[in-house]
């Protein structure tokens, strides 16, 4: 047996034991999520509290500003910055991954791909705290029946297949090259203005719509949030999604296979 082919059949191992440890990687996502709130009051609350607080001061500023009704616009964007906020989170601690774990992985042979689990699982609680906002404007907006929850959980699994790929090579990178953490921070905060979440891709020009078209956020934005609006994403999106998907699943094959047992040194 070649050295490659040991390689990818110790990959291969690295995931099936990660997955068969789901308890630990549970327990210490849940975990994170209680150091947040420990000895807070509110707890959880409070993040709810400030996000809707925003979304329900811009949402409505929004709706005058693009000439939009607030029961459209205020779904629209209370769903797009929930979801990019989630975006933002798997990124720029998806390159935390390994880094954020080196007590865990210079003592104990842990299943890398273990802490890859744990930081999706994180993000994706933290993310349902604010989800609860987003039902309660389709309520008050009375869009919550004409969900499609069909399309909304397909998308879902899609999104985090890609989130689970993204956050693994995120976090090989980050472990050899450190200020790939810092580049990310910059990149997102860019991403944020140039992603649909405060404005319609119909208000580009057609010459700007490759801002939408090249933008992989914008992509699995609009596949979560089309549903939630009422709408199936059209095939196309599936199929940009399924490539991206695809793409992200050769990186993190080909990465892995030749750093995998390095990423330890590294930290």
């Amino acid at each position: 047996m070649s050295a490659r082919q040991r390689q990818v059949q110790l990959l291969g191992r690295d995931v099936w034991n990660a997955m068969l440890a789901w308890r630990f990687w549970c327990f210490m996502g849940w975990n994170d999520v209680a150091k947040q709130y420990r000895r807070t009051f509110l707890g959880p609350v409070w993040i709810t509290f400030n996000t809707a607080l925003f979304i329900v001061a811009f949402g409505l500023i929004g709706a005058q500003l693009f000439k939009y009704p607030a029961d459209w616009y205020l779904p629209y964007f209370c769903a797009g910055h929930v979801l990019f906020g989630y975006f933002s989170a798997l990124i720029n601690e998806g390159a935390l991954t390994y880094i954020a774990s080196d007590a865990f992985l210079k003592q104990t042979p842990y299943p890398k791909m273990a802490f890859v689990f744990r930081t999706v699982f994180r993000c994706t609680i933290l993310m349902l705290h604010s989800a609860v906002i987003v039902l309660a404007v389709l309520l008050w907006a009375g869009r919550l029946g004409d969900v499609q929850w069909g399309a909304l959980l397909g998308a879902s699994l899609m999104t985090l297949l890609a989130a689970t790929f993204t956050v693994a090579i995120l976090g090989g990178l980050a472990a050899r090259f450190r200020d790939v953490t810092v580049a990310l921070g910059s990149l997102m905060q860019v991403s944020f203005f140039v992603t649909p979440v405060l404005w319609v891709p119909d208000q580009l020009t057609e010459r700007a719509q490759w801002v939408v078209h090249l933008n992989p956020l914008a992509l699995f934005l609009e596949l979560m949030r089309s549903p939630l609006m009422g709408s199936v994403p059209s095939p196309s999106s599936w199929g940009a999604a399924l490539g991206v998907i695809l793409l992200l699943a050769l990186i993190f094959f080909w990465q892995y296979v030749a750093i995998r047992r390095r990423i330890v040194y590294w930290l």
